[in-house]
């Protein structure tokens, strides 16, 4: 996956159902360009730039954010290969957690009891 497709897809998260029309109004980029982007042109540096001040800007409204980001730099010049190796599994099983756990249709154990 190139940095732009990587960059549009974790824009697309950050903002799932944003019209082209909202995304060149939040980016300064014109909509068919916008258009032409979503559909596989190449992006300019500025127009990269522009979909990541967007994307820093939503992530920005979450300080849980900013806090996991200072504390991932600083564990990745501290501590050793294996721990970061440890730390990154950690996270990875609570993500796909989170993602399988969507779809898990809880049992409805009230209406199977019989009165």
């Amino acid at each position: 996956m190139t940095l732009q497709e990587k960059t549009l897809h974790r824009y697309r998260q950050l903002y799932p159902n944003q019209p082209l029309r909202e995304i060149s109004a939040r980016t300064g980029i014109q909509i068919t360009r916008v258009f032409r982007l979503f559909n596989g042109k190449i992006m300019k540096v500025g127009e990269l730039e522009a979909f990541e001040s967007a994307i820093n800007e939503k992530i920005a409204e979450n300080p849980s954010f900013a806090k996991l980001s200072s504390v991932v730099e600083e564990a990745s010049t501290i501590l050793t290969n294996e721990e970061l190796a440890k730390i990154a599994e950690y996270v990875a099983r609570k993500v796909s957690a989170k993602t399988f756990g969507r779809f898990y249709i809880k049992p409805n154990y009230e209406s199977a009891i019989i009165a």
